[in-house]
């Protein structure tokens, strides 16, 4: 599983924002740790390329096209490699990110950090299945001059933390290597420390769309500040989603999931469902009126919780939620959901306490009928009982069979 962040080009990336290509893919499965301290190019060839077509003389403007395609591919591939100093700042610089900064809105920053997030252009976060976290960072210490760090993070006792850094012209890490100074228990959190620090400092333009499509099902993002944020394609489990501040967030086709295991009906179960219900409540409100599939999603989510907890709910408990499923922009959920959540939705802002409790006395009703197997029934009638007759068996014992079978028996 990898998490694909790119702030400069959103969804499309095929490479750093200066044209010079990293398979990230092929980084995934190439990864070696490095037995010397070569330098990313020692192995590799430069050579130019040239792209030619038939009739080139006749297509002037296509002419000029590839050949200035085919400069500014000749030029990445033959940028000085990089010097182990270099790489050696580029480990300090994130290090120094990651361990050095205590709150996110720390300020000001040093000019050493501020310059890195400004270079930052992708963050990947991959768990594989050896049990192995890392965080993949490709910085830009000098323009055409694009680094990958690969901060990893190797489930072992204890746990070892190390940083490896390579050209993202090259494919195989081969750079320095440095242990990190200090231990991290938790390498998604501090995934998104890394990700939020970017987004609070980094200048670029696009920084506010670091995560869009983020796989945030590995994360609990319960009571994380999420404003401003582009989300677009990103998924949540609803179980996660509580308290979380989507306050001018870009929700546009964000995917709602519910987890595949859920929680079993215990004795604290209904402390469970309050939890639910508040947090996604709180959730909801904070959510812009124009995400109106976010909205829709959210509020079907807790219109089921409150059926599950209908039997301890009076009419009261749902008059909060009934003024938000109120609003105008509920009535033009039609456009984005279906007829059923839409008359799902429209029925609880409009029930009146007469409706609620013939609801509740309804769903009372049919969970009694679905529970009637475990009642205990009352005996039978000593007058109806068929005792049947009683045989003794060679072997001594003695059984009783219904009069059903006394006509069978010899």
């Amino acid at each position: 599983m990898s998490i694909d962040f790119t702030p400069g080009i959103i969804n499309i990336y095929n490479g750093d924002i200066y044209n010079c290509t990293i398979n990230t893919d092929k980084i995934f499965n190439d990864v070696k740790a490095p037995e010397t301290s070569k330098r990313p190019y020692d192995n590799s060839e430069k050579q130019l390329i040239n792209f030619s077509f038939p009739g080139e003389e006749n297509h002037p403007e296509q002419l000029y096209f590839v050949q200035k395609q085919s400069q500014q591919i000749n030029e990445c591939h033959t940028i000085p490699p990089f010097t182990d100093a270099e790489y050696l700042r580029v480990v300090d610089q994130l290090v120094n990110i990651i361990n050095n900064i205590e709150s996110i809105d720390s300020k000001p920053l040093t000019q050493q950090t501020q310059t890195i997030f400004n270079q930052i252009n992708k963050i990947i976060y991959q768990e594989d299945k050896d049990s192995e976290c890392q965080i993949i960072v490709v910085v830009n210490p000098t323009p055409n001059r694009p680094i990958t760090t690969r901060i990893l993070i190797e489930e072992e006792i204890p746990k070892t933390f190390s940083i490896q850094t390579v050209c993202s012209d090259n494919n195989i890490f081969a750079g320095q290597r440095a242990d990190l100074p200090s231990e991290i228990k938790d390498i998604q959190s501090l995934y998104l420390k890394l990700a939020k620090l970017y987004v609070a400092h980094s200048e670029n333009e696009n920084r506010m769309n670091v995560f869009s499509g983020c796989d945030f099902i590995n994360f609990n993002m319960t009571g994380q500040d999420m404003s401003g944020l582009v989300l677009t394609l990103s998924k949540f489990y609803y179980e996660d989603l509580l308290n979380i501040d989507f306050t001018d967030a870009n929700l546009l086709n964000t995917i709602f999931l519910h987890k595949k295991h859920p929680i079993q009906k215990l004795h604290n179960y209904d402390q469970y469902l309050d939890k639910q219900i508040d947090g996604l409540f709180s959730t909801l409100l904070t959510i812009n009126d124009e995400s109106l599939r976010a909205k829709s999603e959210i509020a079907s989510t807790i219109i089921q919780l409150l059926k599950t907890k209908v039997k301890n709910l009076t009419f009261k408990d749902i008059l909060k939620y009934q003024q938000e499923f109120q609003k105008e922009c509920y009535e033009q959920l039609q456009i984005v959901t279906t007829d059923h959540l839409y008359n799902k939705i429209k029925k609880w802002a409009t029930m009146s306490k007469d409706e609620f409790n013939a609801f509740k006395y309804r769903t009372l009703q049919l969970e009694k009928i679905s529970h009637s197997h475990y009642l205990k029934r009352p005996l039978p009638n000593e007058k109806d009982i068929n005792y049947g007759v009683e045989i003794k068996l060679p072997t001594g014992k003695r059984i009783r069979l219904s009069k059903h079978y006394q006509n069978i028996i010899p």
